[in-house]
């Protein structure tokens, strides 16, 4: 194998769970390798004390069985010890958790030099949609054997670092110098990795270190909507009128439109869509059109410089610094950012909106620009923008999918803070890591364990509160680079306890262990109205039927017209069946790529125990939210794995998923997805309404229905179908409401149309 001649152990561990000292580890596996060859395998497992959980049998193929009559992980301590070495630089996939693992176990190699082989193949794999071993192993065609086990892992793991090593070869000398400067400034592991590449004789750069997407100014996706597709005019309303065009399930409406505006040089048209970096990736943008990207998209130049420059690196800084300069990002849609890389992003190079490279983007404006929800309507309400010299009487403002315009406008009028991308901006400086410690602490003790905490004026009162003000305006009157200036007075805003009673603040704790605060206004539409509605011409995609329950966006005092774009082909079948059916596809799973819609984490986890295994004995893939990595490693590898496969996440994270055109064969919905009546917005919103169900929840539901199944019909094969298990669509009045809603948007074949007619 061509591997680096310096001493290195490649090591994987199977556990119970996540959380060091809480669980267990249950296998250790490890390759050792000096001189570029192999000299020591090892693997083991281990008995415990407790019972083994079902989902780690599940994701493991471990069972309690196998762990009887096997040594404690006491017991081989120092066995592992002897088969990692004492002068070997650790390396493997996600190699940090096995460390912490490791650990909490009992054996401490915290202190020793380790490199996350996910990150390298970040570095050097940048075509990639995922750098999960599972994916990379099916993209590379890597040997993952035995699956499911620790030594399988390693076994992938030592081929991938092989991949990883001969692409690192072929860097051009001035490229790889840049690697080995920033690796000398970063830990002792990255200073050896990097020195170690051989310099490569070859002048030409290889064609995988060009940018992957080339996205900053165009876009030429492959996906649903940049097929073919008719020209969608539309038609200026007044200002003051707002159109509410009833958009079609056609996943070219959207394409269709920007094709229409682009030759229309006497309007600007402004079309927000509510994911940039998604939706441009399924755009073809044509010749009198522009993306906006919004400043946390854009690398600032001048601090991106500052941060090239600094005396040390941490790992996560050490490998987007060598990105930054290997792929020179107009955006990060051009960058194979991965990992913590994001908060290192956003909190030492991204833009504000008073930076330079996104200023510049407001000028010598094509007639049709394509850009964010959240960022046009905090610019359209914010009078200093640089945005406002572009704007004027031919303006006209488009916002598609205004279904979600509650949520992306309630975010673009608030405030928030990632304390993840806080704490990656204070490294190295002591003050503000104490400063950012003390506020963890505060949100700690607030929440009191709480997943969602809603915050009140008695919190924001207490001495605590007192000192953490005190302190961050003495922060904020020192010279900060724009983002953490940006990011401190966010924070301020939050604590401030005078505007609280017109907003809605919260603590979120995320299930990867991330904490956000979030301080939003409680109404928005007024703000709507003033900053767009009475400004600009403005047109709402919305879904059929919609626009009377369009309150809290669109106050009942504004003038609007109502027009319906058809749609040409429906290729998707509309079923009912009862629940029982998500049984019996589970134990006779259909052909094809299915997705399952779950109303939660814990009805997939028994999914996952129960069918695992099982479905695995049959040739089937079964991939779930939760078990399966993050939203980008499963939607990849459910993407690239051969049917039949089955893919289990709830319809909130289906609305935002990734998937290649005529992929998909069916799509069961079991349960009605309702909002939760606890989200702290739709908690407070809820008392609006005479009757929160029907005149709140309920158009909501009916506006999310339409978003599902417009998601289904972008990846869809022809003749797929839909099926919906929910027994309230027969046994409530407001079910069979829904019933007739979901067949209004499906008709049936005699219904479709042949052709698409334009309005």
């Amino acid at each position: 194998m061509n591997l680096p001649t310096f001493p290195f152990t490649v090591l994987d561990t199977e556990t119970t769970g996540l959380i060091p000292r809480v669980h267990t580890v249950i296998e250790f596996a490890s390759v050792r390798i000096e001189n570029g060859k192999i000299v020591d395998e090892y693997t083991q497992l281990f008995s415990i004390a407790e019972e083994l959980p079902a989902v780690t049998k599940a994701l493991t193929r471990i069972h309690q069985n196998d762990l009887t009559g096997q040594p404690t992980f006491l017991d081989k301590r120092e066995t592992i010890l002897s088969h990692i070495g004492t002068d070997t630089l650790i390396m493997g996939q996600n190699v940090g958790f096995d460390i912490a693992m490791l650990k909490g176990a009992g054996l401490d190699i915290s202190d020793r030099p380790w490199i996350d082989t996910s990150m390298i193949s970040s570095l050097v794999f940048p075509e990639l949609d995922s750098y999960s071993l599972g994916y990379v192993s099916t993209l590379l065609g890597l040997h993952h054997e035995p699956v499911h086990r620790a030594l399988g892992d390693v076994h992938a793991t030592l081929e991938l670092i092989e991949r990883c090593w001969k692409r690192l070869q072929e860097v051009p000398e001035e490229l790889l110098g840049i690697a080995r400067n920033t690796g000398k400034r970063s830990a002792p592991a990255y200073k050896l990795f990097f020195s170690s590449i051989p310099v490569s004789t070859k002048k030409k750069q290889p064609a995988w270190l060009k940018i992957p997407h080339s996205a900053s100014s165009r876009s030429t996706g492959s996906g649903p909507a940049a097929g073919p597709s008719a020209n969608y005019k539309l038609q200026k309303p007044e200002r003051g009128v707002v159109d509410l065009v009833e958009e079609p399930l056609e996943p070219g409406f959207l394409q269709g439109v920007i094709n229409a505006c682009s030759e229309d040089p006497d309007t600007i048209h402004w079309i927000a869509v509510k994911n940039l970096e998604r939706t441009v990736r399924t755009l073809h943008i044509p010749k009198h059109a522009r993306i906006l990207w919004p400043p946390f998209l854009l690398p600032d130049t001048r601090i991106a410089g500052d941060f090239a420059h600094q005396e040390s690196f941490t790992a996560d800084e050490t490998t987007l610094a060598i990105k930054l300069a290997w792929y020179e990002p107009r955006s990060r849609a051009d960058l194979p950012i991965h990992g913590n890389e994001r908060f290192v992003w956003n909190g030492k190079t991204a833009c504000t909106d008073t930076s330079l490279p996104y200023i510049q983007q407001f000028t010598e404006l094509p007639h049709t620009l394509i850009i964010d929800h959240r960022q046009l309507l905090a610019f359209l309400a914010d009078p200093a923008h640089a945005a406002h010299n572009a704007l004027n009487e031919k303006t006209h403002i488009i916002i598609d999918d205004a279904s979600v315009l509650e949520e992306t406008a309630t975010k673009a009028y608030g405030w928030s803070l990632n304390l993840d991308d806080l704490r990656a901006a204070a490294i190295g400086d002591a003050t503000l890591i104490q400063f950012t410690d003390l506020l963890q602490l505060w949100i700690e003790k607030t929440r009191a364990m709480k997943d969602t905490f809603i915050i009140t004026q008695k919190n924001l009162t207490t001495p605590d509160v007192h000192g953490l003000v005190e302190q961050l305006l003495h922060l904020i009157k020192k010279t900060l680079s724009p983002q953490l200036s940006s990011t401190l007075k966010n924070l301020h805003h939050f604590l401030e306890i005078e505007g609280l009673p017109q907003r809605i603040e919260w603590i979120e704790c995320r299930q990867d262990g991330g904490q956000i605060i979030h301080s939003v206004p409680e109404c928005i539409d007024k703000i709507l109205r003033s900053s767009l509605y009475e400004k600009f011409a403005t047109t709402l995609f919305i879904p059929p039927e919609s626009a009377g329950p369009l309150r809290e966006v669109l106050p009942p005092q504004t003038s609007s017209r109502i027009h319906r774009a058809e749609s040409l082909l429906q290729s998707c079948t509309l079923s009912f069946s009862s629940p029982d059916t998500l049984e019996h596809t589970l134990t006779n799973p259909p052909k094809g790529k299915t997705i399952i819609l779950m109303p939660g984490k814990h009805a997939i986890e028994q999914v996952f125990i129960t069918h695992a295994e099982s479905l695995e004995e049959k040739g089937v893939t079964l991939f779930c939210q939760g078990f399966s990595g993050g939203q980008g490693r499963f939607q990849s590898e459910f993407a690239a794995c051969r049917p039949p496969a089955l893919l289990l996440i709830t319809p909130w994270i289906f609305e935002g998923l990734e998937l290649p055109p005529d992929s998909l064969d069916h799509l069961v919905i079991t349960t009605l997805p309702f909002d939760s009546p606890l989200y702290p917005t739709i908690a407070r919103r809820s008392l609006h309404y005479k009757n929160p169900f029907l005149d709140y929840a309920l158009p909501r539901l009916e506006q999310r229905l339409f978003r599902i199944i417009r998601t289904f019909c972008q990846f869809a094969r022809p003749e797929s179908i839909i099926t919906v298990t929910d027994e309230r669509l027969e046994t409530k009045k407001y079910g069979k409401e829904v019933k007739k809603y979901l067949q209004s948007l499906i008709p049936s074949s005699s219904d479709k149309k042949n052709q698409m007619e334009l309005f």
